[in-house]
């Protein structure tokens, strides 16, 4: 990861990017800890706008983790690529002049088999800020979902609004989405 990414994909969100600018690894016994509970040292890639988490690589592994906030440290992505991958989609999806946002409950298995069977799946990740996050495309949407154990947050971009309104319209009839609070991102 090159400073050029690592201040690109931050952008997504907000981050604050450390790696490579600087070296910080947080290990046991030193004080607060990025990831608590995290047997060994990690190297930190990233922290949170908010100061809530942190991203890292375990120095003794190539996966990615979350720390800090509710859930302590839990795996995020299962590699460096897949965390550039998934931030640099999400950039992509929040970003876009169309897209809207609904704040649903829990994602159930018929709307996620839908999105399955009618879209392509892209990389999915966990820990923040839901307990996964699954990423689909359809044509020129994009489709993320923060999905925690009670609710379940969409955010919806698309390339034009016709394609934004359409696939939004082919939603209604999914139980995720019956009773969601939509809200208008653009």
């Amino acid at each position: 990861m090159t400073a050029d990414v690592a201040r690109e994909i931050a952008r997504a969100y907000g981050d604050r990017p450390i790696y490579p600018e600087q070296i910080l690894i947080d290990s046991p016994g030193h004080g607060a800890r990025r990831f608590p509970g995290y047997p060994g040292p990690v190297l930190v890639l990233a922290d949170e706008n908010q100061g809530g988490c942190s991203w890292g690589v375990p120095l003794d592994g190539g996966q990615v983790l979350v720390g800090g906030g509710t859930r302590g440290t839990v795996p995020y992505a299962r590699s460096v690529e897949d965390f550039i991958t998934a931030r640099r989609w999400d950039s992509q999806c929040v970003n876009s002049a169309f897209c809207v946002a609904a704040q649903a409950g829990a994602l159930d298995e018929t709307s996620l088999g839908y999105l399955r069977a009618h879209c392509t799946p892209s990389v999915t990740t966990d820990g923040w800020p839901g307990i996964r996050q699954y990423r689909f495309e359809y044509r020129d949407v994009r489709v993320l979902l923060w999905a925690d154990a009670d609710q379940c947050d969409w955010l919806i971009s698309a390339a034009t609004e016709g394609s934004l309104r359409g696939f939004t319209e082919s939603l209604a009839s999914l139980p995720s989405l019956r009773t969601a609070r939509w809200a208008d991102e653009a």
